[in-house]
């Protein structure tokens, strides 16, 4: 026979595990809703950068930059030409990534200062590598003591898809740019923002769905 005492304790019993309950999903309503606003934040802040981009990059189409090209030098040399210039207050880098024909990565680079930009070739290995990435991002730079490329590429496209794929983890913001070759050639070429400058992979012949048509 249930007493008076133990009614009331089956009551608060129910009653806490109610409270519990309602507390718990309040909890992760609460959760779920800023879930939604920091992804909503998300969302806003990178469709205002890529109106950003692409407004840069239409200025950047207008602009009457005077280009000089570095005579080729030496890999060493043609790094501290391009430390120089960030040094003397160059604000933004692009790099293009290749593979030469002795199997070497490299990137031909643009590094401008006001309606200057310099442009060269420079032969990759992890120290140098590091130092372009860093200087994208705004980080510190570290010091680059070995200029001797890495020979370790055998295979370019492999090579280009790890590059593709490490500067992924490092920029959410990118890009593509159609161009069309005389002959009716499509290419696309993918691009990865940083706050100084950008990464842009070598562009890739599409394929020609009217080909279908023969």
């Amino acid at each position: 026979m249930k007493t008076l005492a133990n009614i009331n304790d089956n009551i608060n019993i129910k009653f806490n595990k109610t409270m519990t309950t309602i507390s718990e999903n309040a909890e992760s309503q609460q959760v779920a809703g800023n879930r939604a606003e920091e992804m909503m934040a998300s969302a806003i802040a990178h469709e205002a950068k890529m109106a950003e981009i692409k407004a840069a990059e239409e200025q950047e189409e207008k602009m009457n930059l005077r280009i000089i090209k570095i005579k080729p030098a030496g890999n060493a040399k043609m790094f501290r030409t391009l430390a120089k210039a960030i040094a003397a207050g160059a604000t933004t880098l692009i790099v293009t990534t290749r593979v030469d024909v002795a199997g070497c990565g490299y990137v031909w680079f643009g590094i401008r200062k006001g309606y200057t930009e310099l442009d060269g070739k420079l032969l990759l290995n992890a120290q140098i590598w590091n130092y372009l990435m860093a200087f994208l991002m705004g980080k510190e730079l570290p010091e680059v003591t070995e200029f001797e490329p890495d020979r370790e590429i055998c295979c370019q496209s492999e090579w280009l898809a790890e590059v593709a794929a490490e500067v992924e983890k490092l920029t959410p913001i990118t890009s593509e740019e159609y161009n069309e070759s005389e002959e009716g050639i499509g290419y696309l070429a993918k691009k990865y923002h940083f706050s100084n400058g950008k990464v842009v992979m070598p562009a890739e012949a599409m394929e020609d769905i009217t080909d279908l048509l023969n």
